[in-house]
């Protein structure tokens, strides 16, 4: 089937595709559809590729992905975090709120199986910081955060709580954390995930709480032996 979008408009070109379930054909035949010259094709592609929107593999051609939100948010993110650093608190406390506020609609919904997962993070994050010398649990911590939501079926909540987690561990801010402070970190996640076994949701959301005020707390430390 002969797609036609607005002369030069990659993306109104590929979300018709996809909704019509449309192969995409090769850049040559884009060029002569969208009336564009093949460089200016390319240069729409490679912004689509980035947004997560299409992959480009030799012999396979243009392949359309499942459209989320996480990839364009993380590609703002770091541009916006190189020009305006103050983002990265108003991120974390946008990400503060909506994990609290989605705890109740989340955890009803995590089977045992889940929450198995969560204590098997738990006791693999106390054994990295238990060594000598300690082995950070970034991804444990990030993957507990997001086992815990994995179930809401909200994928604008799912890709703004990912898009937190890759800029959070792209900041750098773990250095400030020693050793001391995780184990505050990962008692707060063996908490959550005991309530969580036993279905205490009103303690699991406490601890979450008060998890999440440590950090913003460590944050501001961070930022303060910045300007020291």
């Amino acid at each position: 089937m002969i797609m036609r979008a607005d002369k030069g408009n990659l993306l109104e070109y590929l979300a018709k595709a996809v909704l019509d379930g449309s192969a995409i054909p090769t850049i040559a035949e884009l060029s002569k559809q969208m009336g564009v010259s093949p460089a200016a094709v390319r240069e729409q592609l490679e912004v689509a590729r980035r947004l997560g929107l299409v992959e480009v593999k030799p012999k396979v051609g243009i392949q359309p992905l499942d459209f989320s939100l996480t990839a364009p948010l993380v590609l703002a993110l770091d541009y916006g975090l190189k020009v305006r650093p103050d983002y990265f608190d108003h991120y974390s406390d946008l990400r503060r709120h909506i994990e609290s506020a989605y705890w109740y609609e989340a955890v009803p919904r995590l089977t045992p199986q889940d929450v198995k997962v969560l204590e098997a993070l738990v006791v693999t994050a106390e054994h990295k910081i238990s060594q000598t010398p300690i082995q950070r649990p970034d991804l444990d911590h990030r993957d507990f955060h997001l086992k815990i939501f994995s179930r809401l079926d909200n994928p604008v909540v799912s890709s703004v709580l990912e898009a937190y987690w890759d800029m959070y561990l792209n900041s750098g801010m773990t250095y400030y954390m020693d050793q001391a402070y995780l184990e505050r970190v990962w008692s707060a996640h063996r908490e959550i995930a005991e309530a969580l076994a036993q279905r205490d949701f009103e303690r699991g959301h406490q601890a979450l709480v008060t998890h999440m005020d440590l950090m913003q707390y460590v944050r501001k430390a961070e930022l303060k032996q910045k300007f020291e």
